[in-house]
C-alpha cells in the first residue's frame, strides 16, 4: 500500500511498517468516514457527523451518529441535535471528541487499542484548528495523531501520480468547503480553499423552493433531491429530471407536495460553482508552466457534490481543464488518511525523494 507506487519503498523499514490498529478518518461536516487498512484494501465505515446534547449543557452528549441524525429538527425542548463541525472547522471540542470516539469504536474491535489515527481537514485550516483536531484525537485515546490536508489525502486515496514532477490536481468538494490542491514531487505545491460546498447547495435548494413555491422543505429532502436529480449549468445537454418531496405550505401551514427539477438545482448550485471556478482561476493564475501539463492530464474531482451532472463539463467550459470524477468520491479522503496512518513517515521530504529515485 505504497503512496508512491514504488516497490523499493516497501524495503525502507521502519518507514512503511504497517502498525496494527491504524485508522484514517475524514472528519467531515456532513459525514465522518473511517478507513482501516486491511492488506491492500480497506475496511470502510461511515457515520453522520451529528451529536445530540442537553440544551443547557452542550458538552453532555446523549447520542452520536445515525441515532443523533434522526433527531435533527425533531428533538424535544431540552435536547438539541447539532453538527460539531461547520465549514470543515471544529466548533465544539467536546462534541467533536464524542464523534471521533464513536468513529474509533466503529473502526477498532472491542478491547483493542488505537495505535495511530490520521485526520483530514481543510487545507486552509489555521494552526489553532489543526491543534484542535490533534487534541480531540489524543483525548479520544489515540497514541499518535497526525492531521493532513484533505486535498493531499484525496490525491493519495485516489491513486493519483503524486510523485511525478509534472504535477496533479484534486478538486475536493466537501460538505462544508472545497479544496483545490496542486501536488508535485509528493508534496503540496499550491492550495486554494473555498468555504462553500454541498451544505451550501442544500440550503440554496431549500431557499429556492421557498421562494418559487412558497413551500418549506427539510434540508435532508433538499440533499436527497440533489443526489437524485442534481445538475450544474453547462454546455452539455442533460435531461431535466424531477424529484417529489413533501413540504409545508407557507400559505396555510398544511402539507404540500412539491416537485423539484434538475434546473432548479442547477440554479441553486450556480453561486457555489462560481466560487469554485473562482478558486480554480486563482490556482491557474499562480500555476508554474512546468506543472500545466500534469494538471491538464491528471485532475480529479472528489467529494459528494462532484457527482452532480455537468460538473466536469462546466469546469472545462470555464478553464479548458478536462477533469475526471473519482469512482469513489465519498471515501478517497479517508482512504488517503488510512494509507498515511499505515506509513506515517512517508510524507517526510527525505523519504519522498528517496522513494522517487
Amino acid at each position: 500500500m505504497s503512496i508512491f507506487g514504488n516497490e523499493e519503498l516497501d524495503e525502507m523499514e521502519p518507514t512503511v511498517r504497517v502498525v496494527k490498529n491504524s485508522l484514517g478518518i475524514d472528519l467531515g461536516t456532513l459525514n465522518t468516514v473511517i478507513a482501516k487498512p486491511s492488506g491492500d484494501k480497506f475496511d470502510l465505515y461511515q457515520i453522520p457527523s451529528v451529536v445530540s446534547v442537553k440544551k443547557d449543557d452542550p458538552t453532555a452528549v446523549l447520542a452520536v451518529g445515525e441515532e443523533a441524525k434522526k433527531m435533527l429538527g425533531r428533538t424535544p425542548e431540552d435536547i438539541v441535535a447539532v453538527r460539531p463541525l461547520k465549514k470543515g472547522v471544529i466548533e465544539n471540542i467536546a462534541q467533536a471528541q464524542a464523534l471521533l470516539i464513536k468513529a474509533m469504536e466503529i473502526g477498532i474491535k472491542e478491547g483493542e487499542s488505537v495505535g495511530r489515527i490520521v485526520i483530514g481537514i481543510p487545507g486552509d485550516s489555521s494552526e489553532v484548528e489543526k491543534n484542535a483536531a490533534e487534541e480531540i484525537g489524543r483525548k479520544a485515546g489515540a497514541e499518535y495523531v497526525l492531521v493532513i490536508s484533505e486535498g493531499l489525502a484525496a490525491a493519495i486515496g485516489a491513486g493519483l501520480p503524486i510523485a511525478e514532477p509534472n504535477g496533479t490536481m484534486v478538486i475536493d468538494i466537501g460538505a462544508g468547503s472545497t479544496d483545490l490542491v496542486v501536488i508535485s514531487l509528493g508534496g503540496i505545491n499550491d492550495i486554494e480553499t473555498v468555504r462553500f460546498g454541498g451544505d451550501d447547495i442544500d440550503q440554496r435548494i431549500v431557499d429556492l423552493v421557498e421562494e418559487k413555491e412558497n413551500v418549506a422543505i427539510g434540508i435532508h429532502d433538499a440533499e436527497a433531491a440533489k443526489i437524485e436529480v442534481g445538475m450544474v449549468h453547462s454546455s452539455a445537454d442533460f435531461e431535466n429530471l424531477t424529484y417529489e418531496v413533501m413540504g409545508k405550505s407557507l400559505e396555510n401551514n398544511r402539507p404540500k407536495r412539491v416537485v423539484i427539477d434538475s434546473k432548479l438545482i442547477a440554479d441553486a448550485v450556480e453561486p457555489i460553482i462560481q466560487e469554485i471556478i473562482g478558486g480554480l482561476n486563482l490556482i491557474l493564475e499562480r500555476l508554474p508552466p512546468e506543472l500545466m501539463m500534469g494538471v491538464y492530464t491528471n485532475t480529479v474531482a472528489v467529494g459528494g457534490s462532484s457527482r452532480l451532472k455537468g460538473l466536469k463539463e462546466r469546469i472545462f467550459d470555464e478553464s479548458d481543464i478536462p477533469i475526471k470524477i473519482s469512482d469513489d468520491p465519498m471515501t478517497v479522503v479517508a482512504k488517503g488518511t488510512a494509507i498515511i496512518a499505515a506509513e506515517p513517515l512517508a510524507l517526510e521530504p527525505e523519504v519522498r525523494l528517496k522513494a522517487m529515485k
